[in-house]
């Protein structure tokens, strides 16, 4: 016997985003649920039931065209097949502790045990479990035999399709069970359907226990309908029209059938609970119905009265925004779950060949995806690089605009300074004759002080130009000091009424005056009175130099008849420099000299 298997982790491989379509296939009807996952939000798009003897598919050759035709409608989505559970064998193996390298060894023993002797292939899948006991680890293991499953495919004509998953009705009932109510651990579902009921335990939230039953809504419709002598057409009408279990249309053949459905129910899980001590007692367990046969009037209230057995409805979803399949398609919700990756303990039974090419298309889905959202970021990239370079010449544009503007404005501040420096060059010849004639005056004033209490007299004093220039002297008489003040003064702003504004490099003419001077001492009295007279002038700031002016420049200009041979001494005064004796057009901004500069000599001891 050859055995074929899956992988643990297969069930978890699923595509990032996809929608599924659940086939669930009845002896009467067909159930459709399309179910979709948008970036991990479940949702279920659409459910269909088909009525087989109302759409009057009779063969199975109709049942294909009739079922290509809906995948045709729905885009043919990717297929989910529920395998018939007496097909199956869903069971919790208990093994020692051992590595993961060789449970697969031990489970695919127990799997031959489990289902004994077989020419066919088996199909088998497992998944871990809780436990409580020491040194042993248990699994649920699910297999089928592959002649099976092919043959449902082919039954169904969907052997060319994508299936991407096949599972047993137990297991779809765990899945669908635990999104309903993810908090209960311990309950019993019981899903009656026309052909078949299967029953599953779930302790601790996990599958414990499946099995079934062939009983189900046919017999009991077969059972009325030999006993009143009509088809079963009408026997099933009246089986769902009349509470035929209660009251005094009760039937008796249906109640004993009845009877027999729940001596069979109440074997299945009280030799769960014989072998099985660690599960409790069953009135700790929820009972749970699902499945057609539980619509018919009275039966739930004939199962609680006469089998002490409360089967409650299926449950509502505790969030509000889950998604809940309508009544009837709890199993093919739950295999779309299970497909799409939201099941706790999911079992798959999908043979090789499909696995292997739906392996196939999930990795060319996640290769799709993955090209598009390259492209999509690729996208993003080049929109935010052209932003970008949008912003920078946007930024240089203003950038230029506002370097243009400066350039503007400094070449109206350009023609502005320039009609101000004109102006200013205009009138600057008015302010330095201003200028000179204040500086002469200060002189003047300093000159007659430096006589005070000295036994000294000035013979001559002009303007340096006038004196290189060997103009006539001016002689002033040394006996009216008011009219030497007054006279020099009016021949001074005569002479200075239009300044040199510049000196040649020929003359050592430079804005000042010369002062000629006779000191009547002895040589070294002399001497000293010259020195304090030169270090007083020093310390004005209206001076820039003082001096004795060497012999080879002296003019002879004083009046010989008011000087003293060897007693007479000759000061150069070199006004101090200011805004006015030059352009500002040649001129670079600097501090005022006149506040700067200091004073320098030559061959005058400073020294009394």
């Amino acid at each position: 016997m050859a055995l074929s298997f899956t992988k643990l982790k297969f069930s978890r491989v699923r595509a990032p985003v996809g929608q599924v379509l659940a086939v669930d296939v009845g002896s009467r009807r067909i159930k459709l649920l399309l179910a979709g996952n948008d970036f991990g939000r479940l949702s279920i798009i659409k459910e269909e039931g088909i009525d087989l003897s109302e759409e009057g598919l009779v063969s199975p050759d109709e049942i294909k065209a009739h079922l290509q035709t809906v995948l045709d409608q729905w885009g043919r989505p990717p297929l989910a097949l529920v395998l018939p559970q007496h097909l199956s064998i869903s069971q919790v193996v208990d093994l020692p502790i051992a590595p993961e390298s060789e449970v697969e060894k031990l489970i695919q023993d127990e799997t031959i045990k489990l289902s004994g002797v077989s020419d066919s292939r088996i199909v088998y899948d497992f998944v871990r479990t809780e436990t409580l006991a020491a040194n042993r680890q248990q699994f649920w293991v699910t297999l089928c035999q592959e002649g099976d499953i092919r043959e449902r495919i082919q039954r169904l004509g969907v052997e060319n399709e994508d299936l991407c998953e096949i599972t047993t009705t137990a297991n779809a009932l765990i899945a669908a069970f635990r999104a309903a109510s993810p908090l209960t651990s311990r309950a019993v579902l019981v899903h009656a359907g026309a052909q078949t009921t299967v029953v599953v335990i779930l302790l601790a939230g996990q599958g414990a226990f499946a099995t079934s039953f062939q009983m189900g809504g046919d017999f009991f419709t077969r059972a009325l309908a030999r006993e009143r002598g009509c088809p079963e057409e009408k026997a099933e009408n009246l089986k769902r029209g009349e509470d035929l279990l209660n009251g005094p249309k009760a039937d008796p053949e249906l109640v004993a059938v009845v009877d027999g459905w729940i001596a069979e129910l109440k074997r299945q899980i009280n030799d769960w609970f014989k072998h099985n001590a660690s599960g409790g007692d069953a009135s700790s367990f929820e009972m749970i119905a699902t499945g057609g046969v539980f619509d018919q009037p009275g039966y739930l209230e004939y199962v609680k009265r006469n089998a002490g057995i409360i089967l409650q409805p299926w449950p509502k979803a505790s969030q509000p925004d889950t998604a809940t399949p309508s009544k009837g398609f709890e199993v093919a919700f739950g295999t779309a779950l299970q497909a799409l990756g939201y099941s706790a303990q999911p079992v798959s039974l999908l043979p090789e060949n499909y696995r292997v090419a739906w392996q196939k298309r999930l990795w060319l889905e996640r290769l799709e995806f993955a090209s598009f959202a390259l492209v999509g970021i690729c996208a993003l990239l080049l929109a935010l690089g052209t932003w970008h370079k949008m912003s920078l010449i946007n930024h240089k544009t203003a950038l230029r605009e506002k370097v243009r503007a400066g350039q503007q404005d400094v070449y109206a501040n350009d023609s502005l300074t320039a009609d101000l420096i004109n102006e200013y060059e205009s009138m600057r010849p008015v302010y330095a004759a201003q200028q000179t004639t204040l500086d002469t005056l200060k002189t003047i004033s300093l000159l007659q002080q430096s006589r005070s209490n000295r036994s000294l007299w000035y013979v001559l004093l002009a303007d340096q130009q006038t004196y290189f220039s060997a103009y006539p002297p001016l002689l002033v008489s040394t006996n009216a000091q008011t009219n030497i003040v007054m006279t020099m003064a009016e021949r001074l702003t005569r002479l200075f009424g239009s300044p040199p504004l510049g000196l040649t490099n020929s003359s050592p003419a430079k804005p000042g005056l010369i002062a000629e001077l006779c000191v009547p001492e002895e040589p070294e009295a002399a001497r000293v009175a010259l020195s304090q007279i030169v270090k007083e002038l020093k310390q004005q700031k209206l001076f820039s130099k003082v001096d004795l002016l060497s012999d080879d420049l002296r003019r002879s200009l004083a009046d010989p008849k008011v000087t003293v041979a060897d007693r007479d001494f000759v000061l150069s005064l070199d006004f101090a420099e200011t805004d006015f004796q030059q352009s500002l057009r040649k001129k670079s901004p600097r501090n005022s000299p006149r506040a700067t500069a200091r004073p320098t000599t030559t061959g005058v001891d400073d020294g009394g």
